[in-house]
């Protein structure tokens, strides 16, 4: 992994004879008081010991990189739609350059398909900047937001500082119950609570059906759904029509991208006939966190560049945030990613999405089978151990509460993940950073979380991680 992920350990030299600065807490406000650090990125410290395996990130892989050419001067007669440097290195509106948003709408229409008609989208610094802006636009301090029994916690990062009451709602391998929704709505008594009922949701979306809310699709990898994983030796348990359907995404031209664009999941919007959807989308290509999928994740994190598709109402109130707040995405970021777009077209860039989440597939199936390998696998109805719509495995291990405390006097076996991944060179994300802390229909009490990522190492980074995430357990529950 590359140094500069690293968390510096260093200080700089200071001069003794010169004094400290004061302690000026007091002069904080309340919400920067509240802010606690990421429970994400306090792994960055251990991604730069010697011969770690990384399998708690979600990098996307480096080999998938674009090269091209930005002229300084575009040559002819003026056209708003050309991008040089000499105008993307300047001053930009909060819409960025005229080219990007016609790509994103084309994009928007032809694959997302909304339900109304005057919907536009907004280019923002990523999906932490545009939940930020969303949050700000809906949420009071002391509110409460709905979201899944599993969340982000990059996401609960941004609002709980507003002390805004996380609303846990159940779920199972399709995403939120809306039994268990609706009972959480119907119930919600606002002078008990002390505060008024949800009015939004934040969420990963994967088949939920909420009302009389907004919603805040949240999802990074959309296009990149990589279907279910089968076991070596099994058979597929696809119907006929959805083997066809795969068998189509392997054609080349406009089948292929017609096939691929079919077997994604709706997005809300294409339900939303109210205006209600907010969704987050990053940044789209390979330059290298409300339904988001970033350039951050087909292209480039250092990118920073994404989008929101909403109402009227909703675009125009974010636009001015924009204007008093980031302004505008990088020029060097806007102008590479649509210089990028320009020269595929829709149809270039969805064969360049296809290769990506070919990619990931490939890379999803060694981690599966080296699981498969190294532990034996159940599977239930309620939940499924590999989801066809991520790039992250949600692996778990049943023990009875009392050995895990007998063992080691700790509350619960998922701080089994906190096992020093310095020790044993591989880093896995604790699972525990994902809980919402509400009821689980998915695991709960008893069940060890661990979140993997396949998305950035190597065929034989994951045959070696996964011999020695066996080897640990091995040796934990038989010491």
């Amino acid at each position: 992994m590359d140094s500069a992920y690293a968390i510096p350990s260093q200080t700089r030299e200071t001069v003794t004879s010169l004094p400290k600065a004061k302690d000026m807490t007091h002069h904080l406000n309340q919400v920067t008081k509240n802010r606690q650090a990421s429970s994400l990125k306090e792994l960055y410290k251990y991604m730069t010991y010697p011969g770690m395996s990384i399998m708690s990130w979600l990098f996307p892989a480096t080999s998938q990189n674009s090269s091209f050419t930005i002229p300084k001067y575009v040559s002819g007669p003026p056209n708003p739609a050309a991008i040089q440097l000499s105008t993307s290195l300047q001053y930009q509106s909060a819409t960025g350059p005229p080219a990007l948003p016609l790509f994103l709408r084309e994009y928007v229409e032809k694959v997302y398909k909304p339900a109304y008609a005057d919907w536009d989208v907004l280019i923002n610094v990523g999906a932490t900047d545009g939940w930020s802006k969303i949050v700000q636009l809906l949420l009071e301090y002391g509110d409460a937001i709905l979201v899944e029994e599993w969340t982000y916690p990059g996401a609960e990062n941004t609002f709980l500082p507003y002390e805004i009451e996380r609303v846990a709602v159940k779920m199972d391998a399709e995403g939120m119950l809306p039994e268990h929704l609706e009972s959480v709505l119907r119930g919600w008594d606002e002078e008990k609570r002390g505060k008024r009922r949800p009015h939004v949701m934040y969420t990963i979306p994967t088949g939920q059906n909420p009302t009389d809310v907004i919603i805040c699709e949240d999802e990074p990898y959309y296009c990149l759904y990589t279907g279910e994983w089968t076991p070596k030796g099994s058979a597929s348990e696809r119907s006929v029509v959805a083997q066809r359907l795969a068998d189509a995404e392997k054609e080349e031209g406009s089948e292929g991208n017609e096939a691929f664009i079919k077997a994604l999941p709706p997005s809300f919007l294409a339900f939303d006939v109210d205006g209600r959807v907010i969704r987050m989308d990053v940044s789209v290509g390979n330059l290298n966190d409300a339904d988001s999928q970033t350039f951050s994740k087909t292209s480039t994190p250092g990118s920073r560049l994404g989008w929101i598709t909403t109402s009227p109402l909703f675009i125009e109130r974010l636009t001015r945030a924009t204007e008093a707040g980031t302004q505008a995405p990088s020029g060097f970021a806007t102008a590479l990613t649509t210089t990028m777009l320009q020269q595929y077209g829709f149809d270039g860039y969805i064969r360049w999405l296809r290769g990506i989440k070919a990619l990931y597939n490939m890379r999803k199936t060694w981690l599966c089978d080296a699981l498969a390998d190294e532990f034996h696998l159940e599977f239930n109805s309620r939940s499924t151990l590999f989801p066809e719509r991520s790039q992250t495995i949600t692996g778990y291990a049943k023990r009875a509460s009392s050995a895990w405390d007998e063992k080691r006097g700790l509350k619960g076996p998922a701080l089994l993940t906190f096992i020093p991944p310095t020790d044993n060179l591989v880093l896995f994300a604790p699972g525990w950073g994902f809980d919402a802390g509400g009821e689980h229909a998915i695991g709960g009490n008893g069940y060890g979380y661990y979140r993997l990522a396949f998305s950035i190492a190597t065929y034989e980074e994951v045959r070696v991680a996964m011999g020695t995430f066996s080897k640990v357990l091995t040796k934990f529950f038989r010491v």
